[in-house]
């Protein structure tokens, strides 16, 4: 019988302590587009020599939990991948709607992933401890969703009789498209940029094995590296990017995001994602055609005074902090 991936029910438990599953575990159900988080243990090969060429049994190597999380960016589910980006966000609102600030900073010690395959397979679910991401990418194209693309690494790998939890929350997913993006830059909105992409890189340590059975003993996380991309039409306006590369210019980008109004309540939500201080990197448009053109521009965040980070996601919406 064969087993598809729609099969899976996955879900995502915040983690109280690292790589271990909590006491009164609370899950939600994953609404993704890519998961391909896989379990590698390494044979290590013997050296030793004996009457003939042949080898002998290989020993057990290190665990490495790696892989990548799509999903489509939304006001529902948004929020939690957002905490395990960039942190715990400060939450203002004591009920519908709520607002939630995220900047880079320490990040949250960890989830489990879980699939859980009992429905086609008896007493199989795969459970992924001390999960972290490395790295993820915020894209938005010029048509269709914007997507979160997570890597991530992990240290433990369970094949569990049930799930940690049989009553998940279920939030809901309501995907926003290019259709419901504006782009601010240095805070005019702008009708020439097509796509947009940001990046942050946690610099995360997964190298972190010690003598305990051959799994990572945690990742920290170093230097939080957020840049950007943008494409646009070549016109008499974007030049300006140009010359504030240039002159180094402290440059700011912004995309929202919204539903309805955008005030956050249900339906009405919006995100906010602004590189408030990053420096453009010099490029011009390559002459392809006697037509018009497009020039692509990288930026590189930095931070200024003590409280701007370089990045400043914002998101409205009617999910409580408790339950990101």
């Amino acid at each position: 019988m064969p087993v598809r991936g729609s099969d899976a029910v996955v879900a995502v438990y915040d983690e109280t302590a690292y790589a271990t599953a909590p006491g009164s575990p609370s899950g939600r159900r994953l609404y993704f587009t890519e998961l391909s988080l896989q379990p590698r243990r390494e044979n290590v090969i013997d050296p030793t020599m004996s009457s003939d060429r042949n080898r002998s049994k290989p020993g057990e190597g290190n665990l490495d939990i790696s892989g990548t999380i799509g999903a489509v960016v939304a006001p529902e589910m948004g929020g939690w991948y957002l905490k395990h980006i960039l942190g715990v966000p400060v939450t203002t609102g004591a009920s519908s709607p709520y607002t939630h600030t995220y900047r880079p900073k320490s990040l949250p010690v960890g989830f489990i992933v879980e699939e859980d395959w009992s429905s086609v397979i008896t007493s199989k679910v795969h459970q992924f401890l001390g999960c972290r991401c490395t790295q993820a990418t915020i894209n938005v194209p010029q048509s269709g969703f914007a997507t979160f693309g997570l890597s991530v690494g992990g240290s433990k790998f369970v094949i569990a009789a049930t799930p940690l939890d049989a009553t998940l929350t279920d939030t809901g997913q309501t995907g926003w498209t290019a259709a419901n993006a504006t782009v601010k830059i240095n805070g005019t909105a702008s009708c020439l940029v097509k796509s947009a992409t940001i990046s942050i890189n946690n610099n995360m340590q997964t190298d972190r094995y010690t003598l305990c059975g051959g799994t990572r003993y945690d990742m920290p996380e170093e230097f939080a590296d957020v840049t950007g991309e943008i494409t646009a039409l070549f016109d008499v306006a974007t030049h300006a990017l140009i010359d504030a590369a240039i002159a180094r210019t402290d440059t700011n980008v912004e995309i929202i995001f919204e539903h309805g109004t955008g005030a956050g309540t249900a339906g009405n939500e919006q995100l906010s994602i602004k590189l408030d201080h990053a420096l453009v990197a010099l490029n011009s448009p390559p002459i392809t055609s006697p037509g018009g053109m497009e020039v692509t521009f990288s930026l590189a965040t930095f931070k200024s005074g003590g409280t701007d980070k370089g990045l400043v996601v914002v998101l409205k919406n009617a999910v409580a902090a408790a339950d990101l």
